[in-house]
C-alpha cells in the first residue's frame, strides 16, 4: 500500500501537479475502496489514485527529462529520496549510509568562466534549463570539496565514491548539454522501473504518440476550451491562465527562464505581450 501511495506522489511532484488537492483525495480514499467491495484492498487503492492526477508513462518520462527538481523548500528533500531510490535499485550488496550525502550538481550551480567555454556559446540555455534536471545531480558526501570545479576534477572524485550512482561518469571526458539529456534518458529508464505505471495500460497505450510536425486545433484547461492555431497560442494561453489562478507561480516561470519570459520588452524578438504586460519569446 505505502509503494503504491509513494508511487503516486513521486509521479505527481516530477509532473509538478499542486499537492492542494490532496487533502480531498485521501480522507475518502479509504471508504471509497471499502464501498466497491473488491477482494484485495491494494487493487482498489490503484483503481481510485489512477483517476486522480496520476501521471501515465509518457508525461512522467518527459517531465524527467527536462523537470526542475531540486529547488527551495523541501524539493531538495524529495529530490535526495529518488537519487537515493535509483542508488537503492542498482542492489549493491554493500549499501552506502546517506546520512552524510548531500546533492552535487554536475554542471555547478554557480559557472566558472572555464564552464562557460566548456558549456559553449548557448551555455546560458543550458545552465538555465538543464541545472536543477535529474540528469545533472547526483549524491556525494565531496560537496564541499567539488564546488565549481572543473569537470575532469569533479569526475575524479566522483570516482572515489562507492555510489554506484557515480560510476556513470567513469568514461565521461565532458559534461555538456547533450550529455546531461542523455544521462536523463539513462535515470528516467530506471525511474520508470522503480515506481511503474499502476493504471489502465489500455489507456496508456492509447495516449503515446509524438507531436512533432502536428498543428494544434483546441487547448483544454480546467475544462474550458480556447481555440488555439500553433504551439506558441498554446503556450500563450497556458501562461495567461497561470498568471490568472496562481500569480506567485507566474512570477517563478518569469524568474526560473528570464531567456524567454519577462518584463523587459527589449531583451525578446519576436515577442508576444501576455495578459500580465509581461513579453515572452
Amino acid at each position: 500500500m505505502l509503494k503504491v501511495i509513494e508511487n503516486f506522489m513521486v509521479r505527481r511532484f516530477v509532473c509538478n501537479i499542486p499537492t492542494y488537492g490532496l487533502n480531498k483525495i485521501f480522507p475518502p480514499l479509504y471508504s471509497q475502496v471499502y464501498n466497491m467491495e473488491m477482494e484485495n484492498l491494494v487493487d482498489g487503492v490503484k483503481k481510485i489514485l489512477q483517476t486522480k492526477g496520476y501521471p501515465k508513462d509518457m508525461e512522467f518520462r518527459a517531465r524527467l527529462l527536462d523537470a526542475k527538481l531540486y529547488g527551495a523548500g523541501d524539493r531538495a528533500d524529495k529530490t535526495k529520496s529518488i537519487l537515493e531510490s535509483i542508488e537503492e535499485s542498482y542492489g549493491h550488496k554493500e549499501q552506502v549510509s546517506f546520512d552524510n550525502l548531500s546533492i552535487e550538481h554536475v554542471m555547478p550551480q554557480t559557472l566558472t568562466e572555464w564552464w562557460q567555454d566548456h558549456l559553449g556559446n548557448e551555455w546560458e540555455i543550458t545552465h538555465e534549463l538543464l541545472l536543477h534536471t535529474i540528469g545533472n545531480l547526483t549524491l556525494t558526501a565531496y560537496n564541499p570539496e567539488l564546488s565549481n570545479d572543473e569537470f575532469e576534477n569533479k569526475k575524479n572524485q566522483l570516482m572515489e565514491s562507492h555510489l554506484e550512482l557515480n560510476r556513470y561518469f567513469q568514461d565521461k571526458t565532458i559534461w555538456k548539454k547533450e550529455d546531461i539529456e542523455k544521462r536523463a534518458e539513462h535515470l528516467a529508464e530506471n525511474l520508470l522501473s522503480i515506481w511503474p505505471f499502476f493504471g489502465d495500460d489500455t489507456a496508456e497505450r492509447r495516449e503515446q504518440g509524438d507531436v512533432t510536425g502536428t498543428t494544434p486545433k483546441g487547448l483544454w484547461i480546467l475544462g474550458q476550451n480556447f481555440k488555439v492555431q500553433t504551439w506558441r497560442d498554446v503556450l500563450e494561453q497556458t501562461m495567461n491562465t497561470i498568471a490568472d489562478l496562481e500569480p506567485d507561480k507566474f512570477e517563478q516561470i518569469i524568474q526560473q527562464f528570464p531567456r524567454f519570459i519577462g518584463r523587459d520588452k527589449k531583451k525578446f524578438r519576436a515577442i508576444r505581450e501576455l495578459k500580465t504586460g509581461a513579453f515572452k519569446k
